[in-house]
């Protein structure tokens, strides 16, 4: 393969999730685009710090300095959603449910791949909560980490963090067996969820 090619695909692989053959086709489905598009593309990357930052109050994506849901004054300002990543915001707004707010990571606790808390937006939360309860009597963090090995060292971490001050009620999203599932064929971790967290 040519050296050019491979540097280009190398550089794809920096994005996570993507392999060295993923990396290819994205640099041969490029090739066969046309030039204007090639040069869209390229100036959007360009510009994507200009064009797109984070909400200042919750680390949303937003275009301005606060989210449309942050300046919501409609939504519930003493729920705290913790969420990983702003994709996971989209997933659980379109369940039209939630009507607080939210509060995004930035990923997740994972000392094996140099992630700590110092990586994480958790002193930010921190600071969040303390302007909150000086306005309201108390407040619900909702932790909505993925049920992952890195996702719930994080929801424990959170938890401990958490479970001393006064004013804070913290909950967790449900989480067990699946619609159309079968027992037998459950994980015991998914059957530990469901048996916990049983209604």
């Amino acid at each position: 393969m040519d050296q050019k090619f491979k540097q280009i695909a190398k550089l794809f692989q920096r994005l996570p999730g993507v392999g060295p053959r993923q990396a290819a086709r994205f640099v041969l489905a490029l090739l066969s685009k046309p030039e204007h598009e090639l040069t869209e593309l390229g100036q959007a990357i360009q510009n994507l710090k200009q064009l797109i930052s984070f909400c200042k109050n919750c680390f949303n994506l937003s275009d301005g300095n606060v989210c449309n849901i942050c300046s919501d004054s409609k939504r519930d300002q003493t729920k705290i959603l913790v969420i990983e990543k702003a994709t996971d915001l989209d997933s659980l707004e379109k369940t039209g449910l939630y009507k607080g707010l939210y509060h995004v990571l930035g990923g997740s606790l994972n000392p094996l791949e140099g992630l700590t808390q110092a990586h994480l937006k958790i002193n930010e939360l921190q600071r969040r909560i303390e302007k909150t309860l000086e306005q309201y009597p108390s407040v619900e963090l909702i932790l909505a980490t993925n049920p992952t090995p890195s996702g719930e060292t994080t929801a424990l971490y959170l938890r401990e963090l958490f479970k001393e001050k006064e004013g804070i009620s913290i909950t967790r999203l449900a989480r067990g067996l699946a619609s159309g599932s079968h027992l037998e064929y459950t994980d015991e971790s998914t059957l530990k969820n469901a048996l916990e967290y049983r209604k």
